[in-house]
């Protein structure tokens, strides 16, 4: 049996970006996220309410459904955290 292909983060990366762009109303480009951008305090702001619509856009954009027992601050750390979580979700499909 051949192990699973790879999945190409690429496209998931510049989804995320997008949609976190989008939930969070922030006025730049996408492409100017870095993956290692922080989602809340001094990074892009995000809190709580923010974190609910970033949720709903994952599993609306991505067609997957984020788990109460998912929901872990280290999910919300970076972008390149949400893009990892969401790579791990499609794999599992």
């Amino acid at each position: 049996m051949n192990p699973p292909a790879a999945l190409d983060e690429r496209p998931i990366a510049r989804r995320v970006k997008q949609m976190v762009v989008r939930s969070l109303g922030l006025a730049i480009e996408p492409e100017e996220l870095g993956e290692d951008e922080v989602l809340y305090g001094s990074g892009l702001g995000a809190d709580s309410v923010a974190t609910l619509e970033v949720v709903f856009a994952l599993e609306t954009e991505f067609g997957i459904e984020v788990a109460d027992d998912e929901l872990r601050v280290e999910l919300f750390a970076t972008v390149q955290s949400l893009v990892d979580y969401v790579a791990q979700k499609l794999r599992v499909r």
